[in-house]
């Protein structure tokens, strides 16, 4: 595969809408469209590439061919977050009917709760957060309205524990919903969900009542979340943590407070390094000093550092270097053990969600 650093900087000035960068990588050299488009569609920030150029009136700095591929991937994008808006609706009305208030999370909150468009933010999914006295009772009534299970998944379980289930909605395009009655990988993180959920905040998810993550919850969660998928490349999760950590009265200090409440402080710190890199300006250094990832840490894990622009380690699609990273940033090494002992053998292909 040929080497795509140069569009990968050029989607990262696009996504930082910082045209000066962008006009000089194109002046340089001309920049490929099918490695662009590569690029694009593996940081999963194919619409809202589109979104910035269209905006600033520089959709053919890319090229045409580049821009008409940019222009079907929004368009797709529209078409697909409709339908998954429309079962939205239906799966709240269902969990109404049973007194049953869900906790939106990732991008369908972060598509209502911000100036995004429905056709900017590639959504495949929905994840509800209920408490763990709801679990049953909202799979059962989703069930009951014609929901099914994959029949090639199975619910993950923890400690013997089921803490999520995967359902497919009615109609002839199904889409994927999560219902969940926790938000973080156990026994490696000890989050106290009744805590988070007397936190949550209202929001109004397709004309209906919802609740959200609090913003420090919420910022928390999308960072051990983008630990949990090993650093990759999904771009779109540092776009929800650029738009999350901007909101007025948001506080590093806290963020680090939650994190090291939820044993999650290396792995946060970390995850945020990576983003600190894709987006310097969501990330100040007030919040790196608040945040801090232990030199030990950075040490052990130094030789698997990148010089690609969208990468923070090397080598991440292999399940030795996944295993290295995660016992690398266990919060108590001591718990090592615990950490591992539940987990399956391979990260579940998670829709980007």
């Amino acid at each position: 595969m040929s080497d795509d650093r140069i569009e990968s900087r050029l989607v990262l000035a696009i996504v930082r809408e910082r045209w000066d960068e962008v006009d000089a990588i194109c002046a340089r050299e001309t920049p490929d469209a099918d490695a662009l488009l590569r690029v694009g569609r593996g940081c999963d920030v194919e619409p809202w590439l589109h979104a910035r150029l269209h905006a600033a009136g520089r959709l053919r700095t890319v090229g045409e061919r580049a821009a008409e591929r940019l222009g079907e991937a929004r368009r797709k994008c529209r078409a697909d977050n409709l339908l998954l808006l429309a079962r939205l609706e239906q799966a709240l009305d269902v969990l109404r009917g049973r007194d049953i208030v869900p906790v939106v999370l990732k991008g369908v909150a972060v598509l209502h709760q911000f100036d995004v468009g429905f056709d900017e933010r590639r959504l495949d999914d929905v994840d509800f957060l209920v408490a763990r006295r709801d679990f049953e009772a909202s799979v059962e009534a989703l069930r009951d309205a014609g929901w099914t299970s994959p029949p090639e998944r199975e619910p993950r379980r923890w400690l013997g524990e089921s803490f999520e289930e995967s359902l497919l909605s009615p109609g002839p395009v199904p889409v994927l919903f999560d219902v969940h009655s926790h938000i973080a990988q156990r026994p490696r993180y000890r989050v106290e969900i009744e805590d988070v959920l007397s936190r949550t905040v209202e929001i109004t998810v397709a004309g209906r009542a919802a609740l959200r993550l609090e913003d420090h919850d919420q910022a928390a969660h999308v960072l051990l979340h983008h630990v949990q998928h090993y650093f990759d490349r999904r771009l779109k999760w540092a776009i929800d943590f650029r738009s999350i950590a901007a909101q007025n009265g948001f506080d590093w200090e806290r963020l680090g407070r939650r994190l090291a409440e939820w044993g999650g402080t290396s792995a946060g710190a970390m995850s945020l390094r990576h983003i600190h890199k894709l987006l310097p300006e969501a990330v100040p250094p007030e919040a790196l000093a608040a945040i801090p990832v232990a030199r030990w840490r950075r040490w052990i894990t130094g030789p698997l550092r990148s010089g690609h622009p969208l990468d923070l380690f090397r080598g991440t699609r292999r399940r030795a270097v996944q295993l290295y990273l995660g016992a690398a940033l266990v919060e108590d090494p001591r718990q090592l053990a615990a950490a591992f002992l539940h987990r399956p053998a391979a990260p579940r292909p998670d829709p980007p969600g």
